[in-house]
């Protein structure tokens, strides 16, 4: 599959990789008590923050958060093009792609489509695979579109994730990556590219302590939509090397809302409740929210968690 456009030139990479360094917000997918997607819920609470005047921040839809697995294509479509009518040309929209080969060239069309300024391509499914084959398919969707990629090879072998990095920078459109590893030598092990061509985001605050002050130069966070100025402190301190003042917003800002992630139904409960009790936050900080799809699970804790948000959420 070849892009029609013969080369990457909606905006030169370097001034495109530069919007994308900061604090990228992970905004879950709103629904109705029908568990049909709540378009006009993202177009507000993506408007919401955008009307702040915040720097440094991206807006990451239809991602693990937004429950990207259980959209069709025409809801995926439907969701980026309402994140994108909220964030009005003032912040940067990233739609998470992901399935089957044929599958995931049309969900990321569809983005270009609908406005999306990247996308963020998750491994391909289908049990093990050669990092030939992940190259071809990440190369083959990020050509598939004129606008900026990032990759998230989560269940490549970590001993393998450089060489694959490496081969990809060849695509110009492919601007950074999430990293999954949890750690720093991975990130280290691509050297002078994590500063001069590729955006290298950490996942979540507790590995962004230690990758920001190690030449990462963004942090993907589900708190972005509740804290975000706080995130973004956290991020700024992070990239001045400065521990002391990252753990202190982790720990009085940032940690307290933590506990709405983790408020199980019952003792021995399976992961998967992050996102439902996101989005009762959201509610109750006058925010679209909702249910989540099956198989996820419901909060049963709403107003210790509705608690939470109103004593620790940013008001906007």
């Amino acid at each position: 599959m070849v892009n029609t456009q013969p080369e990457f030139s909606r905006e030169q990479p370097k001034e495109l990789i530069d919007t994308f360094r900061g604090v990228h917000c992970y905004l879950p997918t709103p629904f109705d008590s029908n568990l049909q997607i709540d378009t006009k819920g993202m177009n507000h609470n993506v408007s919401l923050l955008a009307q702040n005047g915040l720097n440094n921040l991206s807006f990451v839809v239809t991602g693990g958060l937004g429950e990207l697995f259980a959209l069709d294509l025409e809801e995926h479509q439907a969701v980026v093009k309402a994140a994108v009518k909220g964030a009005a040309g003032k912040y940067k929209i990233i739609a998470g792609i992901r399935g089957g080969y044929k599958f995931a060239l049309t969900m990321a069309r569809n983005a270009e489509k609908s406005g999306a300024d990247a996308i963020l391509i998750f491994s391909p499914p289908g049990g093990p695979q050669t990092i030939e084959g992940q190259e071809r398919y990440f190369k083959d969707i990020a050509n598939s579109v004129n606008i900026g990629v990032f990759v998230y090879p989560r269940r490549t072998q970590k001993n393998y994730w450089p060489t694959l990095i490496q081969r990809l920078v060849t695509q110009p459109n492919i601007l950074g990556f999430k990293d999954g590893t949890g750690g720093i030598s991975f990130g280290r092990s691509l050297g002078s590219l994590v500063r001069d061509r590729l955006i290298w985001t950490a996942r979540g605050e507790t590995h962004a302590l230690q990758a920001l002050t190690a030449g990462a130069q963004a942090y993907a966070t589900a708190f972005g939509s509740l804290i975000p100025r706080a995130c973004i402190e956290f991020w700024k301190y992070g990239l001045k090397g400065n521990i002391k003042g990252m753990k202190k917003i982790l720990s009085k800002r940032i940690q307290p809302l933590e506990k709405i992630r983790h408020l199980l139904p019952f003792p021995d409960a399976p992961p998967g409740f992050g996102v439902a009790g996101i989005k009762t936050a959201l509610e109750a900080l006058g925010r679209a929210g909702g249910p989540v799809r099956p198989p996820k699970l419901q909060v049963e804790k709403k107003s210790l968690i509705a608690e939470i948000a109103v004593e620790y959420g940013e008001q906007l």
